[in-house]
């Protein structure tokens, strides 16, 4: 076995705990899942789940660790300033959202829409880097900004997820970005 790789068994438990966690989260919200219904879910032990995570949350953690380890490497490969007409950040986000719906709705909280500190985060990092050059050096415009279009982000992403509505990723990136971007670069860029 290579250096740093996971045994098979090992790989597999993992991922039925944390698609345990998604499916759960996405039905009951993520404060109302516990351990025993993971394990339940997952038909695994209670003591095989502590032999790989401390808590539910260690188990929240590594999915979302792992989730942004893939989106960063999506989005490193990109450019991270906004085009002419529009953010760069939200396309790929939307696609990447379409084709592992599951794991979205329980990541961004599920019904209750609890979405992780970690997840807003890099979202918000993601966007203020994006609007940082619109900005110039009006930091409070930039925060304002950036929370307007992180929170337009997720209550979009939330709606497309939870309608099941049938628009591509496309489309719904253009009617975001209409919205959102169009906003932002008027705000920014008006006279104080």
């Amino acid at each position: 076995m290579a250096a740093g790789s996971i045994d098979r068994r090992v790989a597999r438990t993992r991922r039925l705990l944390r698609d345990a966690l998604f499916e759960l989260t996405t039905e009951n919200g993520y404060a109302a899942v516990t351990v025993e219904d993971i394990c339940g879910r997952a038909d695994v032990g209670r003591s095989t789940f502590y032999t790989h995570y401390p808590d539910k949350d260690a188990l929240r953690k590594a999915a979302i660790d792992e989730h942004l380890d893939a989106v960063r490497a999506e989005s490193d490969a990109g450019d991270s300033k906004p085009g002419a007409s529009g953010f760069v950040f939200s396309g790929p986000a939307f696609a990447h959202a379409d084709a592992t719906r599951t794991m979205h709705r329980a990541m961004m909280g599920g019904k209750t829409h609890e979405i992780p500190e970690e997840i807003r985060g890099w979202t918000a990092k993601q966007v203020r880097r994006e609007l940082t050059g619109m900005a110039g050096k009006d930091a409070i415009r930039l925060e304002v900004a950036t929370r307007f279009v992180t929170g337009a982000f997720f209550e979009v992403m939330h709606w497309w997820l939870d309608a099941d509505a049938e628009l591509p990723p496309a489309e719904i990136d253009r009617l975001f970005q209409t919205l959102a971007f169009e906003g932002a670069r008027r705000m920014l860029a008006a006279p104080e």
